[in-house]
């Protein structure tokens, strides 16, 4: 597993305190953060130069830096550094003056919430932009070796704007008699077809330019440079050609496989039990439909036809007369449709409806149309009758497509929660995506899931080695929890921990401790002397409750309390300081080892040693990310250097491939973990005598 990309930010104030909060707001919202405090000039134009920000914090009551210095800095060396200005009092003239200057907000100092808020939409914004101009640098490499590719290409291509050629390679030219493709450059393409078929040519061009498709064919006679005529059936499709909208015409002879051919087409796109469309033509098809609504703006919608309980109704009429019911079903909604929608047949019992033109209140009426017609109909299987019901998601398709997997992936999403809807929990009904609401329910649903989890024992515990680089005594392992998902995946802490209520999450903690207690009992009874790192939500540092029980579990466990280490982060930490060192003397007292974990990211990690007494530190993974660049190294080396001078051992994760061995080697850190070494088990029979 990967550590996320660490956000890179550029504080400046004159107070620490309002940096490190700021920090750690962005940490506990699940973003590792490296921050840097600036208050001056030369400190600013030395960390421009140092590295990449992602985010510059500015508050605009500084007495060695004002908010117009540091724009005019990031401005003046040319960087992409989204500037967030803060101020004691904001109004809409002071907003518009920061815009003005070149900031993106103006937010009020202590709205924590609120610059949490700018700050993620500021990243997402740049993260775009990066994009971006990454793919249009990629576009450009990609244009240059398609050029290469069109010019000695076999297919006969040209690009037309406004009815004249803009390029044609030597394989269109050849077609029409000519020599030189430039020759093609002053001549119409319309002036190239035969004059009885230029009026049907019109209508389709018309049509084309509409908009309605990104491809389509034509056929019809040509004339080349002798004026004969040529047989031809022209492919359109839109395109660009020197950043300029154009029309891709590929030119092909017409033979006497063109009716094979087209037969062939049509097989390929067919479901053989109903005679709809199959999943991959509705596939492609959708690629348009989404494509389209980018580039030109037009809107439609899909709809998820789900057969409720197909299961049941194939228990019930066995697996011929459930095809009979699938077939019966696909042939209503089609009759149903309009004859531009497109019907596919896209899973055992999923029908895939492409709807163009038609926006959310039409998708969802028409969905109704259908729902309702499934379940008035009756279909006779082997002199039964069958009456199914469905549930049918709804999804948008218009400018804010992301892409075509994103919009089937939502209506699939809005039929399932179709049974979530009071009354609905048979299926039979409609719903249009909405992703706050489902969001909402899956809190809901995900708690619920987590509960049952945990009555009926059914979390799982992995563990991962911990190897110590100083050959001494003892076997370390990270115990790390999972939820099992309905297809046997793992699930991990960090993928619904935030979505879950304070009190569940201490109940979690407990159960890891439990069973992480009675696993570590068994290993030791082999003879192992195996310690365990245990992780503990913030929850738990301010359970009071928490010591007298652990205490009580020691006691019964007979376990040597050192061979517990309790661990958590150093966000946690900062942002519950006072509790956090009431849990660590209480662990100290009892005897067990604390251990923080991803450390490194505070303005001053170490002020926090002056408070909490550890005895491993584990430092954030955005530090092992950045080890395959000469100053990721310095930092790394220099904040092991910090540990050490502490007196901490220290763990670096995260350690994937053997470069990362041969660095870490002699950067003197005490234990190194990743997948490298060993990924998580359900045993602890790592063989630690081999490294």
């Amino acid at each position: 597993m990967q550590a996320k990309e660490a956000i890179r930010l550029l504080i400046c104030s004159e107070s620490q305190h309002e940096a490190e909060t700021v920090t750690s707001l962005l940490r506990n919202a699940g973003h590792p953060t490296r921050a840097h405090l600036v208050q001056d000039l030369d400190t600013l134009k030395a960390k421009l130069n140092d590295q990449v920000w992602d985010v510059c914090l500015c508050y605009m009551e500084m007495s060695n830096l004002s908010g117009k210095d540091v724009l005019n800095e990031i401005q003046r060396q040319g960087k992409d550094i989204p500037t967030i200005y803060f101020h004691d009092e904001v109004d809409s003239i002071a907003a518009e003056k920061s815009l003005k200057a070149g900031a993106v907000d103006l937010v009020p100092s202590g709205e924590y919430n609120h610059i949490l808020q700018v700050v993620l939409r500021e990243i997402k914004n740049l993260k775009m932009r990066r994009e971006l101009r990454e793919a249009e640098a990629l576009l450009r490499e990609a244009e240059k070796r398609c050029q290469v590719l069109l010019e000695s290409a076999q297919d006969a291509i040209a690009y037309i704007q406004d009815g004249m050629h803009l390029f044609a390679n030597d394989a269109y030219a050849s077609i029409f008699g000519y020599d030189d493709a430039d020759d093609l450059l002053t001549i119409p393409l319309m002036d190239m077809v035969y004059s009885k078929d230029q009026g049907r040519f019109k209508i389709f061009l018309k049509d084309f330019n509409s908009g309605k498709s990104r491809s389509a064919e034509f056929q019809c006679k040509m004339l080349n440079i002798a004026g004969k005529e040529v047989d031809s059936r022209m492919l359109f499709a839109r395109a660009t050609y020197d950043d300029e909208p154009c029309i891709q015409v590929m030119i092909r002879a017409n033979t006497g496989s063109a009716e094979l051919e087209s037969k062939l087409k049509q097989i390929s796109s067919q479901d053989l039990l109903t005679g709809l469309f199959n999943k991959q033509y509705f596939n492609e098809q959708l690629a348009d439909a989404v494509d389209q609504a980018v580039i030109s703006g037009s809107h439609g919608a899909i709809a998820y036809v789900n057969i409720d309980r197909f299961g049941q109704c194939k228990g019930d009429v066995g697996i011929e007369g459930a095809d009979l019911v699938v077939c019966d079903i696909g042939h209503l909604i089609r009759s149903k449709c309009r004859e531009e929608d497109l019907v596919a047949r896209i899973g055992e019992d999923v029908f895939g409806i492409l709807l163009h033109d038609s926006k959310a209140e039409q998708a969802q009426g028409f969905a109704e149309h259908i729902r309702k017609a499934i379940e008035e109909h009756l279909v006779a299987v082997d002199q039964r009758t069958i009456q199914v019901t469905s549930s049918i998601g709804v999804a948008l398709i218009n400018e804010s497509s992301r892409s075509p997997k994103e919009v089937l992936q939502h209506a699939h999403e809005a039929s399932y929660y179709v049974r979530k809807i009071d009354g609905h929990e048979k299926g039979n009904g409609v719903y249009l995506y909405n992703p706050a609401q489902l969001a909402n329910t899956d809190s809901e649903r995900l708690e619920a899931k987590i509960q049952d989890a945990i009555k009926n024992n059914t979390l799982k515990l992995l563990f991962q080695p911990v190897i110590n680089l100083r050959d001494e005594a003892g076997e370390h392992y990270e115990t790390l929890l999972r939820l099992i998902d309905k297809d046997e995946t793992d699930i991990s802490p960090q993928d619904f921990l935030a979505d879950i209520n304070s009190d569940l999450k201490r109940k979690l903690d407990r159960w890891v401790i439990l069973n992480t207690s009675k696993r570590l009992a068994q290993q030791r009874a082999k003879g192992h002397d195996t310690r365990l790192f245990i992780n503990l939500t913030n929850d738990s540092l301010t359970d009071e409750s928490l010591i007298p029980w652990l205490q009580k579990l020691l006691q019964a466990s007979k376990l040597p309390s050192h061979a517990m280490i309790f661990q958590f982060t150093e966000a946690d930490a900062i942002n519950h300081l006072k509790q956090a060192q009431t849990m660590t003397q209480a662990l100290n007292k009892l005897g067990c080892k604390v251990a923080i974990s991803r450390f490194g990211s505070a303005i001053d990690p170490y002020k926090l040693f002056e408070h909490i007494h550890s005895d491993f530190v584990k430092v954030d993974g955005s530090f092992t990310q950045e080890l395959n660049t000469e100053k990721g190294m310095d930092s790394l080396k220099e904040l092991l250097a910090g540990i050490g001078e502490h007196e901490k051992a220290s763990i670096v994760p995260f350690v994937e491939n053997a470069n990362i061995v041969a660095q870490l080697w002699t950067s003197g850190v005490s234990f190194i973990q990743g997948f490298y070494l060993s990924g998580p088990s359900t045993q602890m029979d790592y063989e630690f005598n081999d490294e």
